[in-house]
């Protein structure tokens, strides 16, 4: 392990997020000088820290970035930025440190809950502040520390392949810090554009800002503890599903349509799976409203496209309180909390690539049995998945489940009812957010003790990290010197 090296990068990280406190500190200048002091000092504190991390970094400008150090900047890089964003929430009140780190690990994850009674609760440049942390947290902290660092080999594909994850990562264009840049200036453009949209519907400048930079992230951090529901308006609601679904489907997508390669879109499966599996939770979700009597018709369609899309591409938002909602359809809502979104999206949960080539695994296997001599390839598309892929798919799936049933179990030791245990452990993995019963859509998770509020950040930042990264640095013989790998 070249430890400097790990160091020298976490430096730039550090860097990085440093520039990106400028924005609060602006907005707490001129709306909030009475917290500007928060920001202050935390600017103060990530400075030093970049100090010490230059301090014993490398010196050496051109470095190859292995797999190991490229896992360990991941890891390292993303728990470090959880720690330092908790900075202002623990100046902001001081005695609860673990509420702090709750808000940080929920805003860059992309889950968007808070432990306060209501958003309003935080004065405006903390607001400020939970917006940014959504939306750098969706495009990933590590993607936009590849823009800012040089090319070191193969390593520097894994950090890529980190922030954009799903069962076949895909680049874009030839060189990683091209497909970085693209990545973030499709994502910057169709955020302004949902801002404008958005303004045109009759929103404030802040609640515009706020909800398009968490739409985009696939966050669901409302100005409202009730999400959406405040607002009643079908115009904010419609422009929330159009870029919910734009943030949750695979951005080389975009790229490709601007470049006129309609072909390659064609040929891509993954998104007509995500479309086919929204549309038919929202039509089952949609029967199930209207025929137990809960909701008219045009109440049911509405409500239930929106909440498909929005547990589907686990944003979280919330048209109306599906806590209340029947059984069965609050099932259906569950299930999409689990599958999530396309690879290479702001998107949580497993990925629907995953699912699909999870699902031919299986068929493939059944085939097997049948007819032991059967030839039988999986393909996504026109394009054949490697059998390492469906190997690794295959361990990712047991580790995703064996993870979510040892924190459901962990967490139902605070009191908590075991569905209403897995229904939370879900939504944190997932970065879904609000979940059943007690942290419901119009609720927060201020009910909850230090305990599930500890388990509920473990889940948040392994779904985040997609288990393996943040598992294998818990290794101890990871980071020994003589491992070479």
């Amino acid at each position: 392990m070249d430890s400097r090296l790990v160091n020298r990068l976490l430096a730039k990280l550090t860097i990085a997020f440093s520039s990106v406190l400028l924005v609060p500190l602006i907005a707490a200048l001129f709306a909030d000088r009475e917290h500007i002091w928060i920001f202050i000092f935390t600017l103060i504190t990530t400075s030093t820290i970049a100090s010490l991390f230059n301090l014993f970094g490398s010196r050496r400008p051109r470095q190859r970035l292995r797999v190991r150090e490229a896992i360990a900047v991941v890891g390292c890089g993303w728990l470090l930025v959880c720690l330092m964003g908790a900075l202002p929430y623990l100046f902001l009140n001081p005695a609860d440190p673990i509420a702090a780190v709750f808000e940080s690990v929920s805003g860059f994850s992309t889950t968007g809950v808070t432990t306060a009674l209501s958003f309003n609760d935080f004065p405006p440049s903390i607001r400020v502040w939970r917006c940014l942390t959504h939306w750098t947290g969706g495009i990933g902290v590590i993607m936009l520390f590849i823009i800012i660092m040089p090319q070191m080999n193969s390593g520097t594909s894994y950090l890529f392949n980190a922030e954009l994850p799903g069962g076949t990562a895909e680049r874009t264009l030839p060189k990683i810090k091209e497909s970085a840049m693209m990545i973030l200036l499709i994502y910057v453009i169709l955020t302004a554009v949902e801002v404008a949209l958005l303004l045109i519907a009759g929103l404030p400048i802040f609640q515009a800002l706020n909800l398009a930079l968490a739409t985009m992230a696939t966050g669901g951090f409302s100005y409202y503890h009730d999400s959406l529901i405040s607002f009643r308006s079908v115009y904010v609601e419609i422009i929330a599903i159009v870029f919910m679904l734009i943030a949750s489907m695979n951005f080389s997508l975009y790229y490709k349509i601007w470049r006129g390669d309609w072909a390659s879109v064609r040929q891509d499966s993954e998104h007509r799976y995500y479309l086919l599996i929204l549309i038919t939770a929202a039509a089952l979700i949609c029967a199930n409203l209207y025929f137990s009597g809960y909701m008219d018709f045009n109440g049911a369609l509405r409500h239930s496209i929106f909440q498909a899309v929005s547990i589907g591409s686990t944003t979280g938002y919330a048209s109306d309180d599906y806590n209340n909602w029947p059984s069965f359809s609050r099932s259906v809502l569950l299930m999409l909390m689990f599958i999530g979104g396309c690879s290479g999206s702001t998107a949580g949960g497993i990925k629907i690539t995953r699912l699909v080539i999870l699902l031919k695994a299986g068929w493939a296997e059944l085939l097997r049995t049948l007819h032991p001599r059967i030839v039988y390839s999986i393909r996504m598309g026109e394009r054949e998945i490697n059998p390492i892929i469906v190997g690794n798919i295959t361990r990712f799936f047991f580790l995703y489940i064996l993870v979510f049933i040892v924190l459901t179990i962990l967490i139902s030791l605070s009191g908590i009812p075991i569905m209403e245990s897995m229904g939370l452990i879900a939504a944190c993995m997932s970065s879904v957010g609000p979940a059943f019963g007690i942290v419901g859509p119009t609720s927060t998770y201020n009910c909850l003790s230090d305990w599930a509020r500890f388990i509920s950040i473990w889940a948040m930042i392994l779904g985040r990290l997609e288990i393996f990264t943040l598992l294998v640095i818990m290794r101890p013989d990871f980071w020994r010197d003589k491992q070479n790998w």
